[in-house]
């Protein structure tokens, strides 16, 4: 003879299982999208990183730093950072003797980063920087229009 079964029972079992289910998933989903929202903070580059010691940018000239997608453009006593990332597609240029040029699609940009030839339609971008405690900080999200020259 079978024990009789408690229908009431059997209901709030399903229902404890089913909010388990429920609240362990929300739960491991949350932990995915915190651990993604501290990586995308982590590893942003939108923020002040360290590009070199002053005391390595010598002479006048354009100091590439390929970490950063900038080069440092020095001019007497005064410095600025230009963005090396291409304007038409975003690939990385490369610094020749007269400005700067896509390997990519072949854009040439000159020694300010006006555009040469296309297909690049846009000059590239600037990047604020500081120099403090003799270490040179560019500001790699932030892009303007023109150079933010600062003295030395």
């Amino acid at each position: 003879m079978h024990a009789p079964t408690n229908p009431a029972r059997r209901q709030w079992l399903r229902k404890g299982l089913l909010y388990t289910l429920i609240g362990s998933s929300l739960a491991g989903f949350a932990g995915i999208l915190a651990d993604v929202w501290w990586s995308a903070g982590h590893f942003s580059s939108a923020r002040w990183t360290a590009a070199t010691p002053l005391a390595a940018l010598a002479g006048d000239g354009v100091y590439p730093f390929a970490a950063q997608k900038a080069a440092l453009i020095r001019r007497g006593d005064r410095l600025a950072a230009l963005s090396l990332e291409c304007t038409h597609l975003g690939c990385l240029v490369n610094v020749f003797d007269q400005g700067f040029y896509c390997p990519c699609h072949g854009s040439e940009f000159g020694p300010r980063g006006e555009v040469y030839s296309g297909p690049a339609t846009t000059p590239l971008p600037w990047h604020d920087l500081r120099v403090e405690a003799g270490q040179v900080w560019i500001h790699t999200g932030v892009k303007r229009e023109g150079p933010a020259w600062i003295s030395i």
